[in-house]
């Protein structure tokens, strides 16, 4: 009763006008302490609490623009946030009833450091730099935002007495928003400045040109946007759109004041089928070309042997230098397939002329004639890890986006390093697959990496790829991960525990519903737990959300559930016949999420454990040892959970019976997803057996699906046992093993992913 009430004042809502000495067990002290993330360095609390109130002034004590910028910058939040119109003055000298802000160049800190001290006659925001007395103002809104969000009888907010010190370990803290597949207004970008620095993001690294969309006005190649801006849906629909250089200017200007860095990436060679589409003469074949509308890797890039390539780059990046303050470009140089530049007579050409003796050479030397545009322009360059194939100097920093390898190799070139890895940190990645505690455990930084090299490692960035993710769906697939982000790239290793991370969530919920983020799920959006009792002939299926306060609704007749279905109460959902059940979360009465669906069939060897002889991947167990067995069926989305993954290896499992019983079929389903480095079994083989373990050997099945295909494929392999008497059944799939050439990935680890073995 003690703590709660003391909770109560300590955040104004007893009415009182001061409040008792803090708690001083372990247990009180953090639901006292303020629900910040990222959490600070240091922070410990006082006796007492500051009384904010509409007498209250905003001090600035050193005569600075970047200072005065920021009191009105934290004037305004709080007249938005609380209804208090607080005064700016300059003024030195004591300060009572003030927030004071003032700059000190002895502060024991670094540039974006700053200590944040609340007593009960002021609040003292210092720091050496205007960033970091920025973040110092961010700190305190935060604690204003998300966790006072009444006054007291007397209008009054009381802010509890503590000492913050804090900076954060990386320089670079960032987010990269694909604008190019779906095109993203200037409001929203405002939108997400102001979401970034909020959480002391530092960094928004905007994705401006690809296969779908060229977002930048370029003096002198109008059809850039006039053409390579819009791209036809399958459907007949029409989008996309672009920014001028006076949008640029607003939002360069807007990131500014909020000490966000814009980070403008025109990616190249590849990845330019937009631009291409408008000037196909920057191409090896001459086109034609339309702007994409479909996700994957396109074959034409931009010809390495022609110099008018490099004249229009050369305008291109010299207009980014000028619109961009940033101190760095980004050039791309992912996944640019080198077929065209095999066949095409120039850049063969180009070759022989510079003494260059494959393709990958090539792009080194494409790379080079871009970071000479770049030096002359007085920028820094930072491209994708797969520029380092082609031979990289150290004056290019790399992102890393292929894992902790990749890094391990940027760094030992001497390379400083953006930290961005896939499996951790892109965001249009399932929810499931990229879950809260994946985003805030990985180290930033590889455990193993060598000391000396450590402090190449400039930062980490979060990525949203937007093929399937239209503006309106951004705010679902970013948070709550993004605030996970922010808190593990904020500290230099995984320090704060996610249990602590997720006692803070709740008051960042309400928050974010307050300012309408209609954030997403910490994992799966619904996460099936089945079991099959055998003796009851019936699936058992329970359900746990993966975000507090919702409610699931579910139907097993295939038909979405809406509010009228029946609401999942916590005792599993059973049926006794194949069936399609489906799931769908509802907040405040309205859905959301799409439906979670699951198909359930009935067969010989549900939950039978198979034995395999190569284990599967820990990333893609599929939901276990008897994934393969469970009697769900996986669709063409890996990430939802369901498919079972093998990298290199092939696939070979053992099921036992349990005794002889006449068998007629024998199935098995695998996924292709080339774009995600997943491939159907060259060959996959069935093999049966009786109690005595001889197996008869059935002639292995191939396919005829070709490597190249983009779409999303599942296919299933099956062999008719002419009803013979079987106890064991052996499958073995043969991986293709490494991703063949031509692909993005090519020599890259080839994914085995398989799904359910059926017997009839």
């Amino acid at each position: 009763m003690y703590a709660l009430l003391l909770l109560l004042a300590l955040w104004g809502g007893l009415g009182c006008r001061s409040v008792p000495p803090p708690p001083q067990n372990t247990a009180d002290l953090a639901a006292a302490a303020p629900d910040l993330i990222p959490y600070p360095r240091q922070l410990q609390l006082g006796q007492g609490a500051f009384q904010l109130k509409a007498s209250t002034r905003i001090q600035v004590q050193v005569t600075s623009e970047e200072v005065t910028q920021t009191a009105q910058f934290l004037a305004q939040a709080l007249q938005e946030s609380l209804g208090l119109a607080l005064k700016v003055e300059n003024k030195s000298g004591k300060a009572a009833n003030a927030i004071v802000l003032r700059l000190n160049s002895e502060l024991q800190t670094g540039p974006e450091g700053y200590t944040l001290s609340v007593t009960p006659t002021s609040i003292i925001c210092e720091a050496k730099t205007g960033k970091g007395l920025f973040w110092a103002v961010q700190s305190l809104r935060q604690m204003l935002a998300v966790r006072l969000n009444e006054p007291n009888a007397d209008n009054i907010f009381a802010v509890p007495a503590m000492t913050v010190t804090d900076e954060p370990a990386f320089a670079w803290r960032g987010l990269l928003l694909d604008v190019s597949r779906h095109f993203m207004s200037k409001d929203f970008l405002k939108r997400y400045i102001d979401l970034l620095s909020f959480y002391k993001l530092n960094t928004l690294h905007l994705h401006l040109t690809d296969d779908q969309g060229w977002r930048l006005e370029i003096p002198g190649y109008p059809r850039l946007t006039q053409v390579g801006a819009w791209r036809q849906e399958p459907e007949g629909t029409r989008h996309g759109g672009y920014y001028t250089a006076a949008d640029i200017r607003e939002l360069v200007a807007y990131a500014q004041e909020r000490h966000i860095a814009i980070v403008p990436e025109i990616d190249a060679p590849g990845h330019v089928q937009a631009a291409l589409a408008a000037y196909p003469e920057f191409s090896c074949t001459g086109g034609p070309f339309e702007v994409s509308n479909h996700a994957g890797v396109h074959p034409d890039i931009l010809c390495a042997g022609n110099e008018k390539t490099y004249d229009f780059l050369e305008v291109v990046f010299k207009q980014v230098a000028g619109l961009f303050p940033a101190e760095y470009v980004h050039i791309g140089g992912d996944e640019a397939p080198k077929a065209r530049w095999e066949k095409c007579p120039k850049c063969q050409a180009r070759m022989k002329q510079e003494g260059i003796a494959h393709e990958e050479e090539l792009q080194g030397y494409f790379t080079r004639r871009m970071l000479a545009t770049l030096r002359k322009h007085g920028k820094k360059p930072v491209a994708w890890d797969e520029v380092m194939k082609g031979g990289i100097g150290s004056e290019t920093t790399v992102q890393a986006w292929h894992g902790v390898g990749a890094v391990k190799e940027a760094l030992g070139k001497g390379a400083a390093v953006i930290v961005s890895p896939r499996s951790s940190f892109y965001f249009d990645l399932n929810s499931g697959i990229t879950n809260l505690r994946k985003v805030l455990e990985t180290p930033i930084i590889p455990p193993d990496a060598p000391a000396a090299q450590q402090s190449l490692v400039l930062g980490s960035e979060a990525a949203l790829w937007t093929e399937t993710v239209p503006q309106e769906k951004v705010d679902g697939m970013l948070f709550p991960r993004l605030m996970a982000f922010a808190q593990n790239v904020w500290q230099s290793k995984p320090t704060v525990s996610f249990e602590d991370f997720a006692r803070r969530l709740p008051a960042h919920y309400a928050y974010l519903d307050k300012i309408g983020v209609r954030y997403g799920f910490e994992t799966w959006p619904v996460i099936l737990q089945p079991r099959y009792d055998q003796a009851a002939g019936t699936f058992q299926v329970q359900l746990q959300p993966g975000l507090a306060n919702v409610a699931l609704h579910y139907t097993l007749d295939g038909t979405v559930p809406t509010l009228s279905a029946p609401v999942y109460t916590g005792a599993p959902v059973q049926f006794s016949t194949s069936a399609t059940l489906k799931v769908v979360p509802f907040k405040n009465g309205e859905p959301w999420n799409e439906p979670v669906e699951a198909t359930f069939v009935k067969h010989l060897v549900l939950y039978k454990t198979p034995l395999f002889t190569n284990n599967y991947h820990p990333a893609y167990p599929g939901g276990g040892p008897n994934a393969l067995t469970d009697g769900i069926l996986g669709d063409q989305d890996y990430r939802k959970g369901f498919w079972q993954g093998f990298e290199r290896k092939d696939m070979e499992a053992v099921i036992d019976l349990g005794q002889e019983q006449v068998v007629q079929e024998v199935s098995i389903r695998f996924l292709q997803d080339v774009n995600s480095w997943i491939f159907l079994p060259s060959q996959v083989e069935f093999q049966v057996a009786g109690n005595d373990k001889k197996f008869s050997v059935a002639k292995p099945q191939e396919h005829t699906v070709p490597v190249t295909l983009e779409k999303p494929l599942v296919k299933e392999f099956s062999h008719q046992a002419a009803s013979k008497k079987t106890r064991y059944i052996k499958i073995r799939a043969k991986n293709i093993g490494v991703c063949p050439p031509g692909h993005p990935g090519a020599g890259g680890g080839a994914y085995l992913m398989a799904d359910e073995i059926m017997v009839k």
